[in-house]
């Protein structure tokens, strides 16, 4: 799998103009110990070549992505999206090499070199399973949370714009904590909004059932009224990872696990 790598902040003001961090008492930049091998958040990655059997199947709509499965929607400028999703168990094996699932919500990453993005993890490195909370404007560093994330708990995920000011509201409905920071960054695209689930590892991990998104928003209206909307799902070589449904009542999808790879 192609990952990406983030950049020093001051790269990143030169690139973009500036860029202000904002970081509230809860957030801590995410340690490279526990962390080093799983990368949450960032642009999407294509690979090199699609899966021609699956894209039959699906009538040539669905995009094959190396790291995000779910919607992207481009055609517009784009000043809020949000979402709801649960975080899932993941299984993790003694036998697997490192894995994460990370669902999030953001603007930014299918076409442009920088995001805005808010979600959460699990990681497994063999039998050990991790669960936390992120965000990030890549290509800065993502910063985890220090919050308790588990197995189960439903989040909604946001992030508005005004201007060159970015909000990023992350909430865990099921035990009652909100995170929210604001950060500034000029010459980011705003050219496309996105409900993700994302591999930021070596595979993507196993969960049971499926991984629901709901209530899918972009610039406050039906994630499939806001645009063109790209259907997106993970493949490794010749193996599908994840299955992506369509979208119900234009808001509504979900993500399902089918192979480790």
């Amino acid at each position: 799998m192609i990952r990406h790598w983030s950049i020093p902040v001051a790269a990143l003001a030169l690139a973009t103009g500036s860029l202000a961090i904002a970081t509230p008492a809860m957030a801590t930049t995410a340690s490279p110990a526990a962390h080093s091998r799983f990368v949450p958040g960032g642009v999407l990655f294509k690979p090199a070549t699609a899966l021609g059997t699956h894209a039959a199947r699906a009538g040539g709509k669905i995009e094959y992505s190396s790291n995000w499965s779910g919607y992207a929607v481009t055609g517009g400028t784009y000043t809020s999206v949000s979402a709801t999703w649960v975080q899932n168990a993941g299984t993790c094996s003694s036998s697997d090499t490192d894995t994460d699932m990370s669902p999030w919500v953001g603007i930014d990453g299918y076409s442009s070199s920088t995001v805005e993005q808010t979600g959460t993890s699990v990681d497994c490195s063999g039998s050990t399973k991790t669960y936390y909370a992120w965000y990030e404007m890549y290509p800065a560093n993502f910063v985890t949370i220090n919050k308790t994330v588990k197995a189960g708990d439903t989040f909604y995920g946001a992030v508005t714009r005004s201007g060159t000011s970015y909000t990023l509201t992350l909430k865990d409905e099921t035990q009652g904590w909100t995170n929210t920071v604001t950060k500034t960054a000029s010459g980011d695209a705003n050219s496309s909004a996105e409900a993700i689930m994302e591999m930021a590892a070596d595979e993507l991990t196993q969960w049971s059932g499926t991984d629901p998104f709901t209530s899918f928003t972009v610039n406050g209206v039906a994630a499939g009224s806001a645009g063109t909307t790209h259907q997106m799902e993970i493949e490794s070589g010749s193996t599908l990872c994840d299955t992506t449904s369509s979208l119900s009542s234009g808001e509504n999808f979900t993500t399902t696990w089918d192979n480790l790879c």
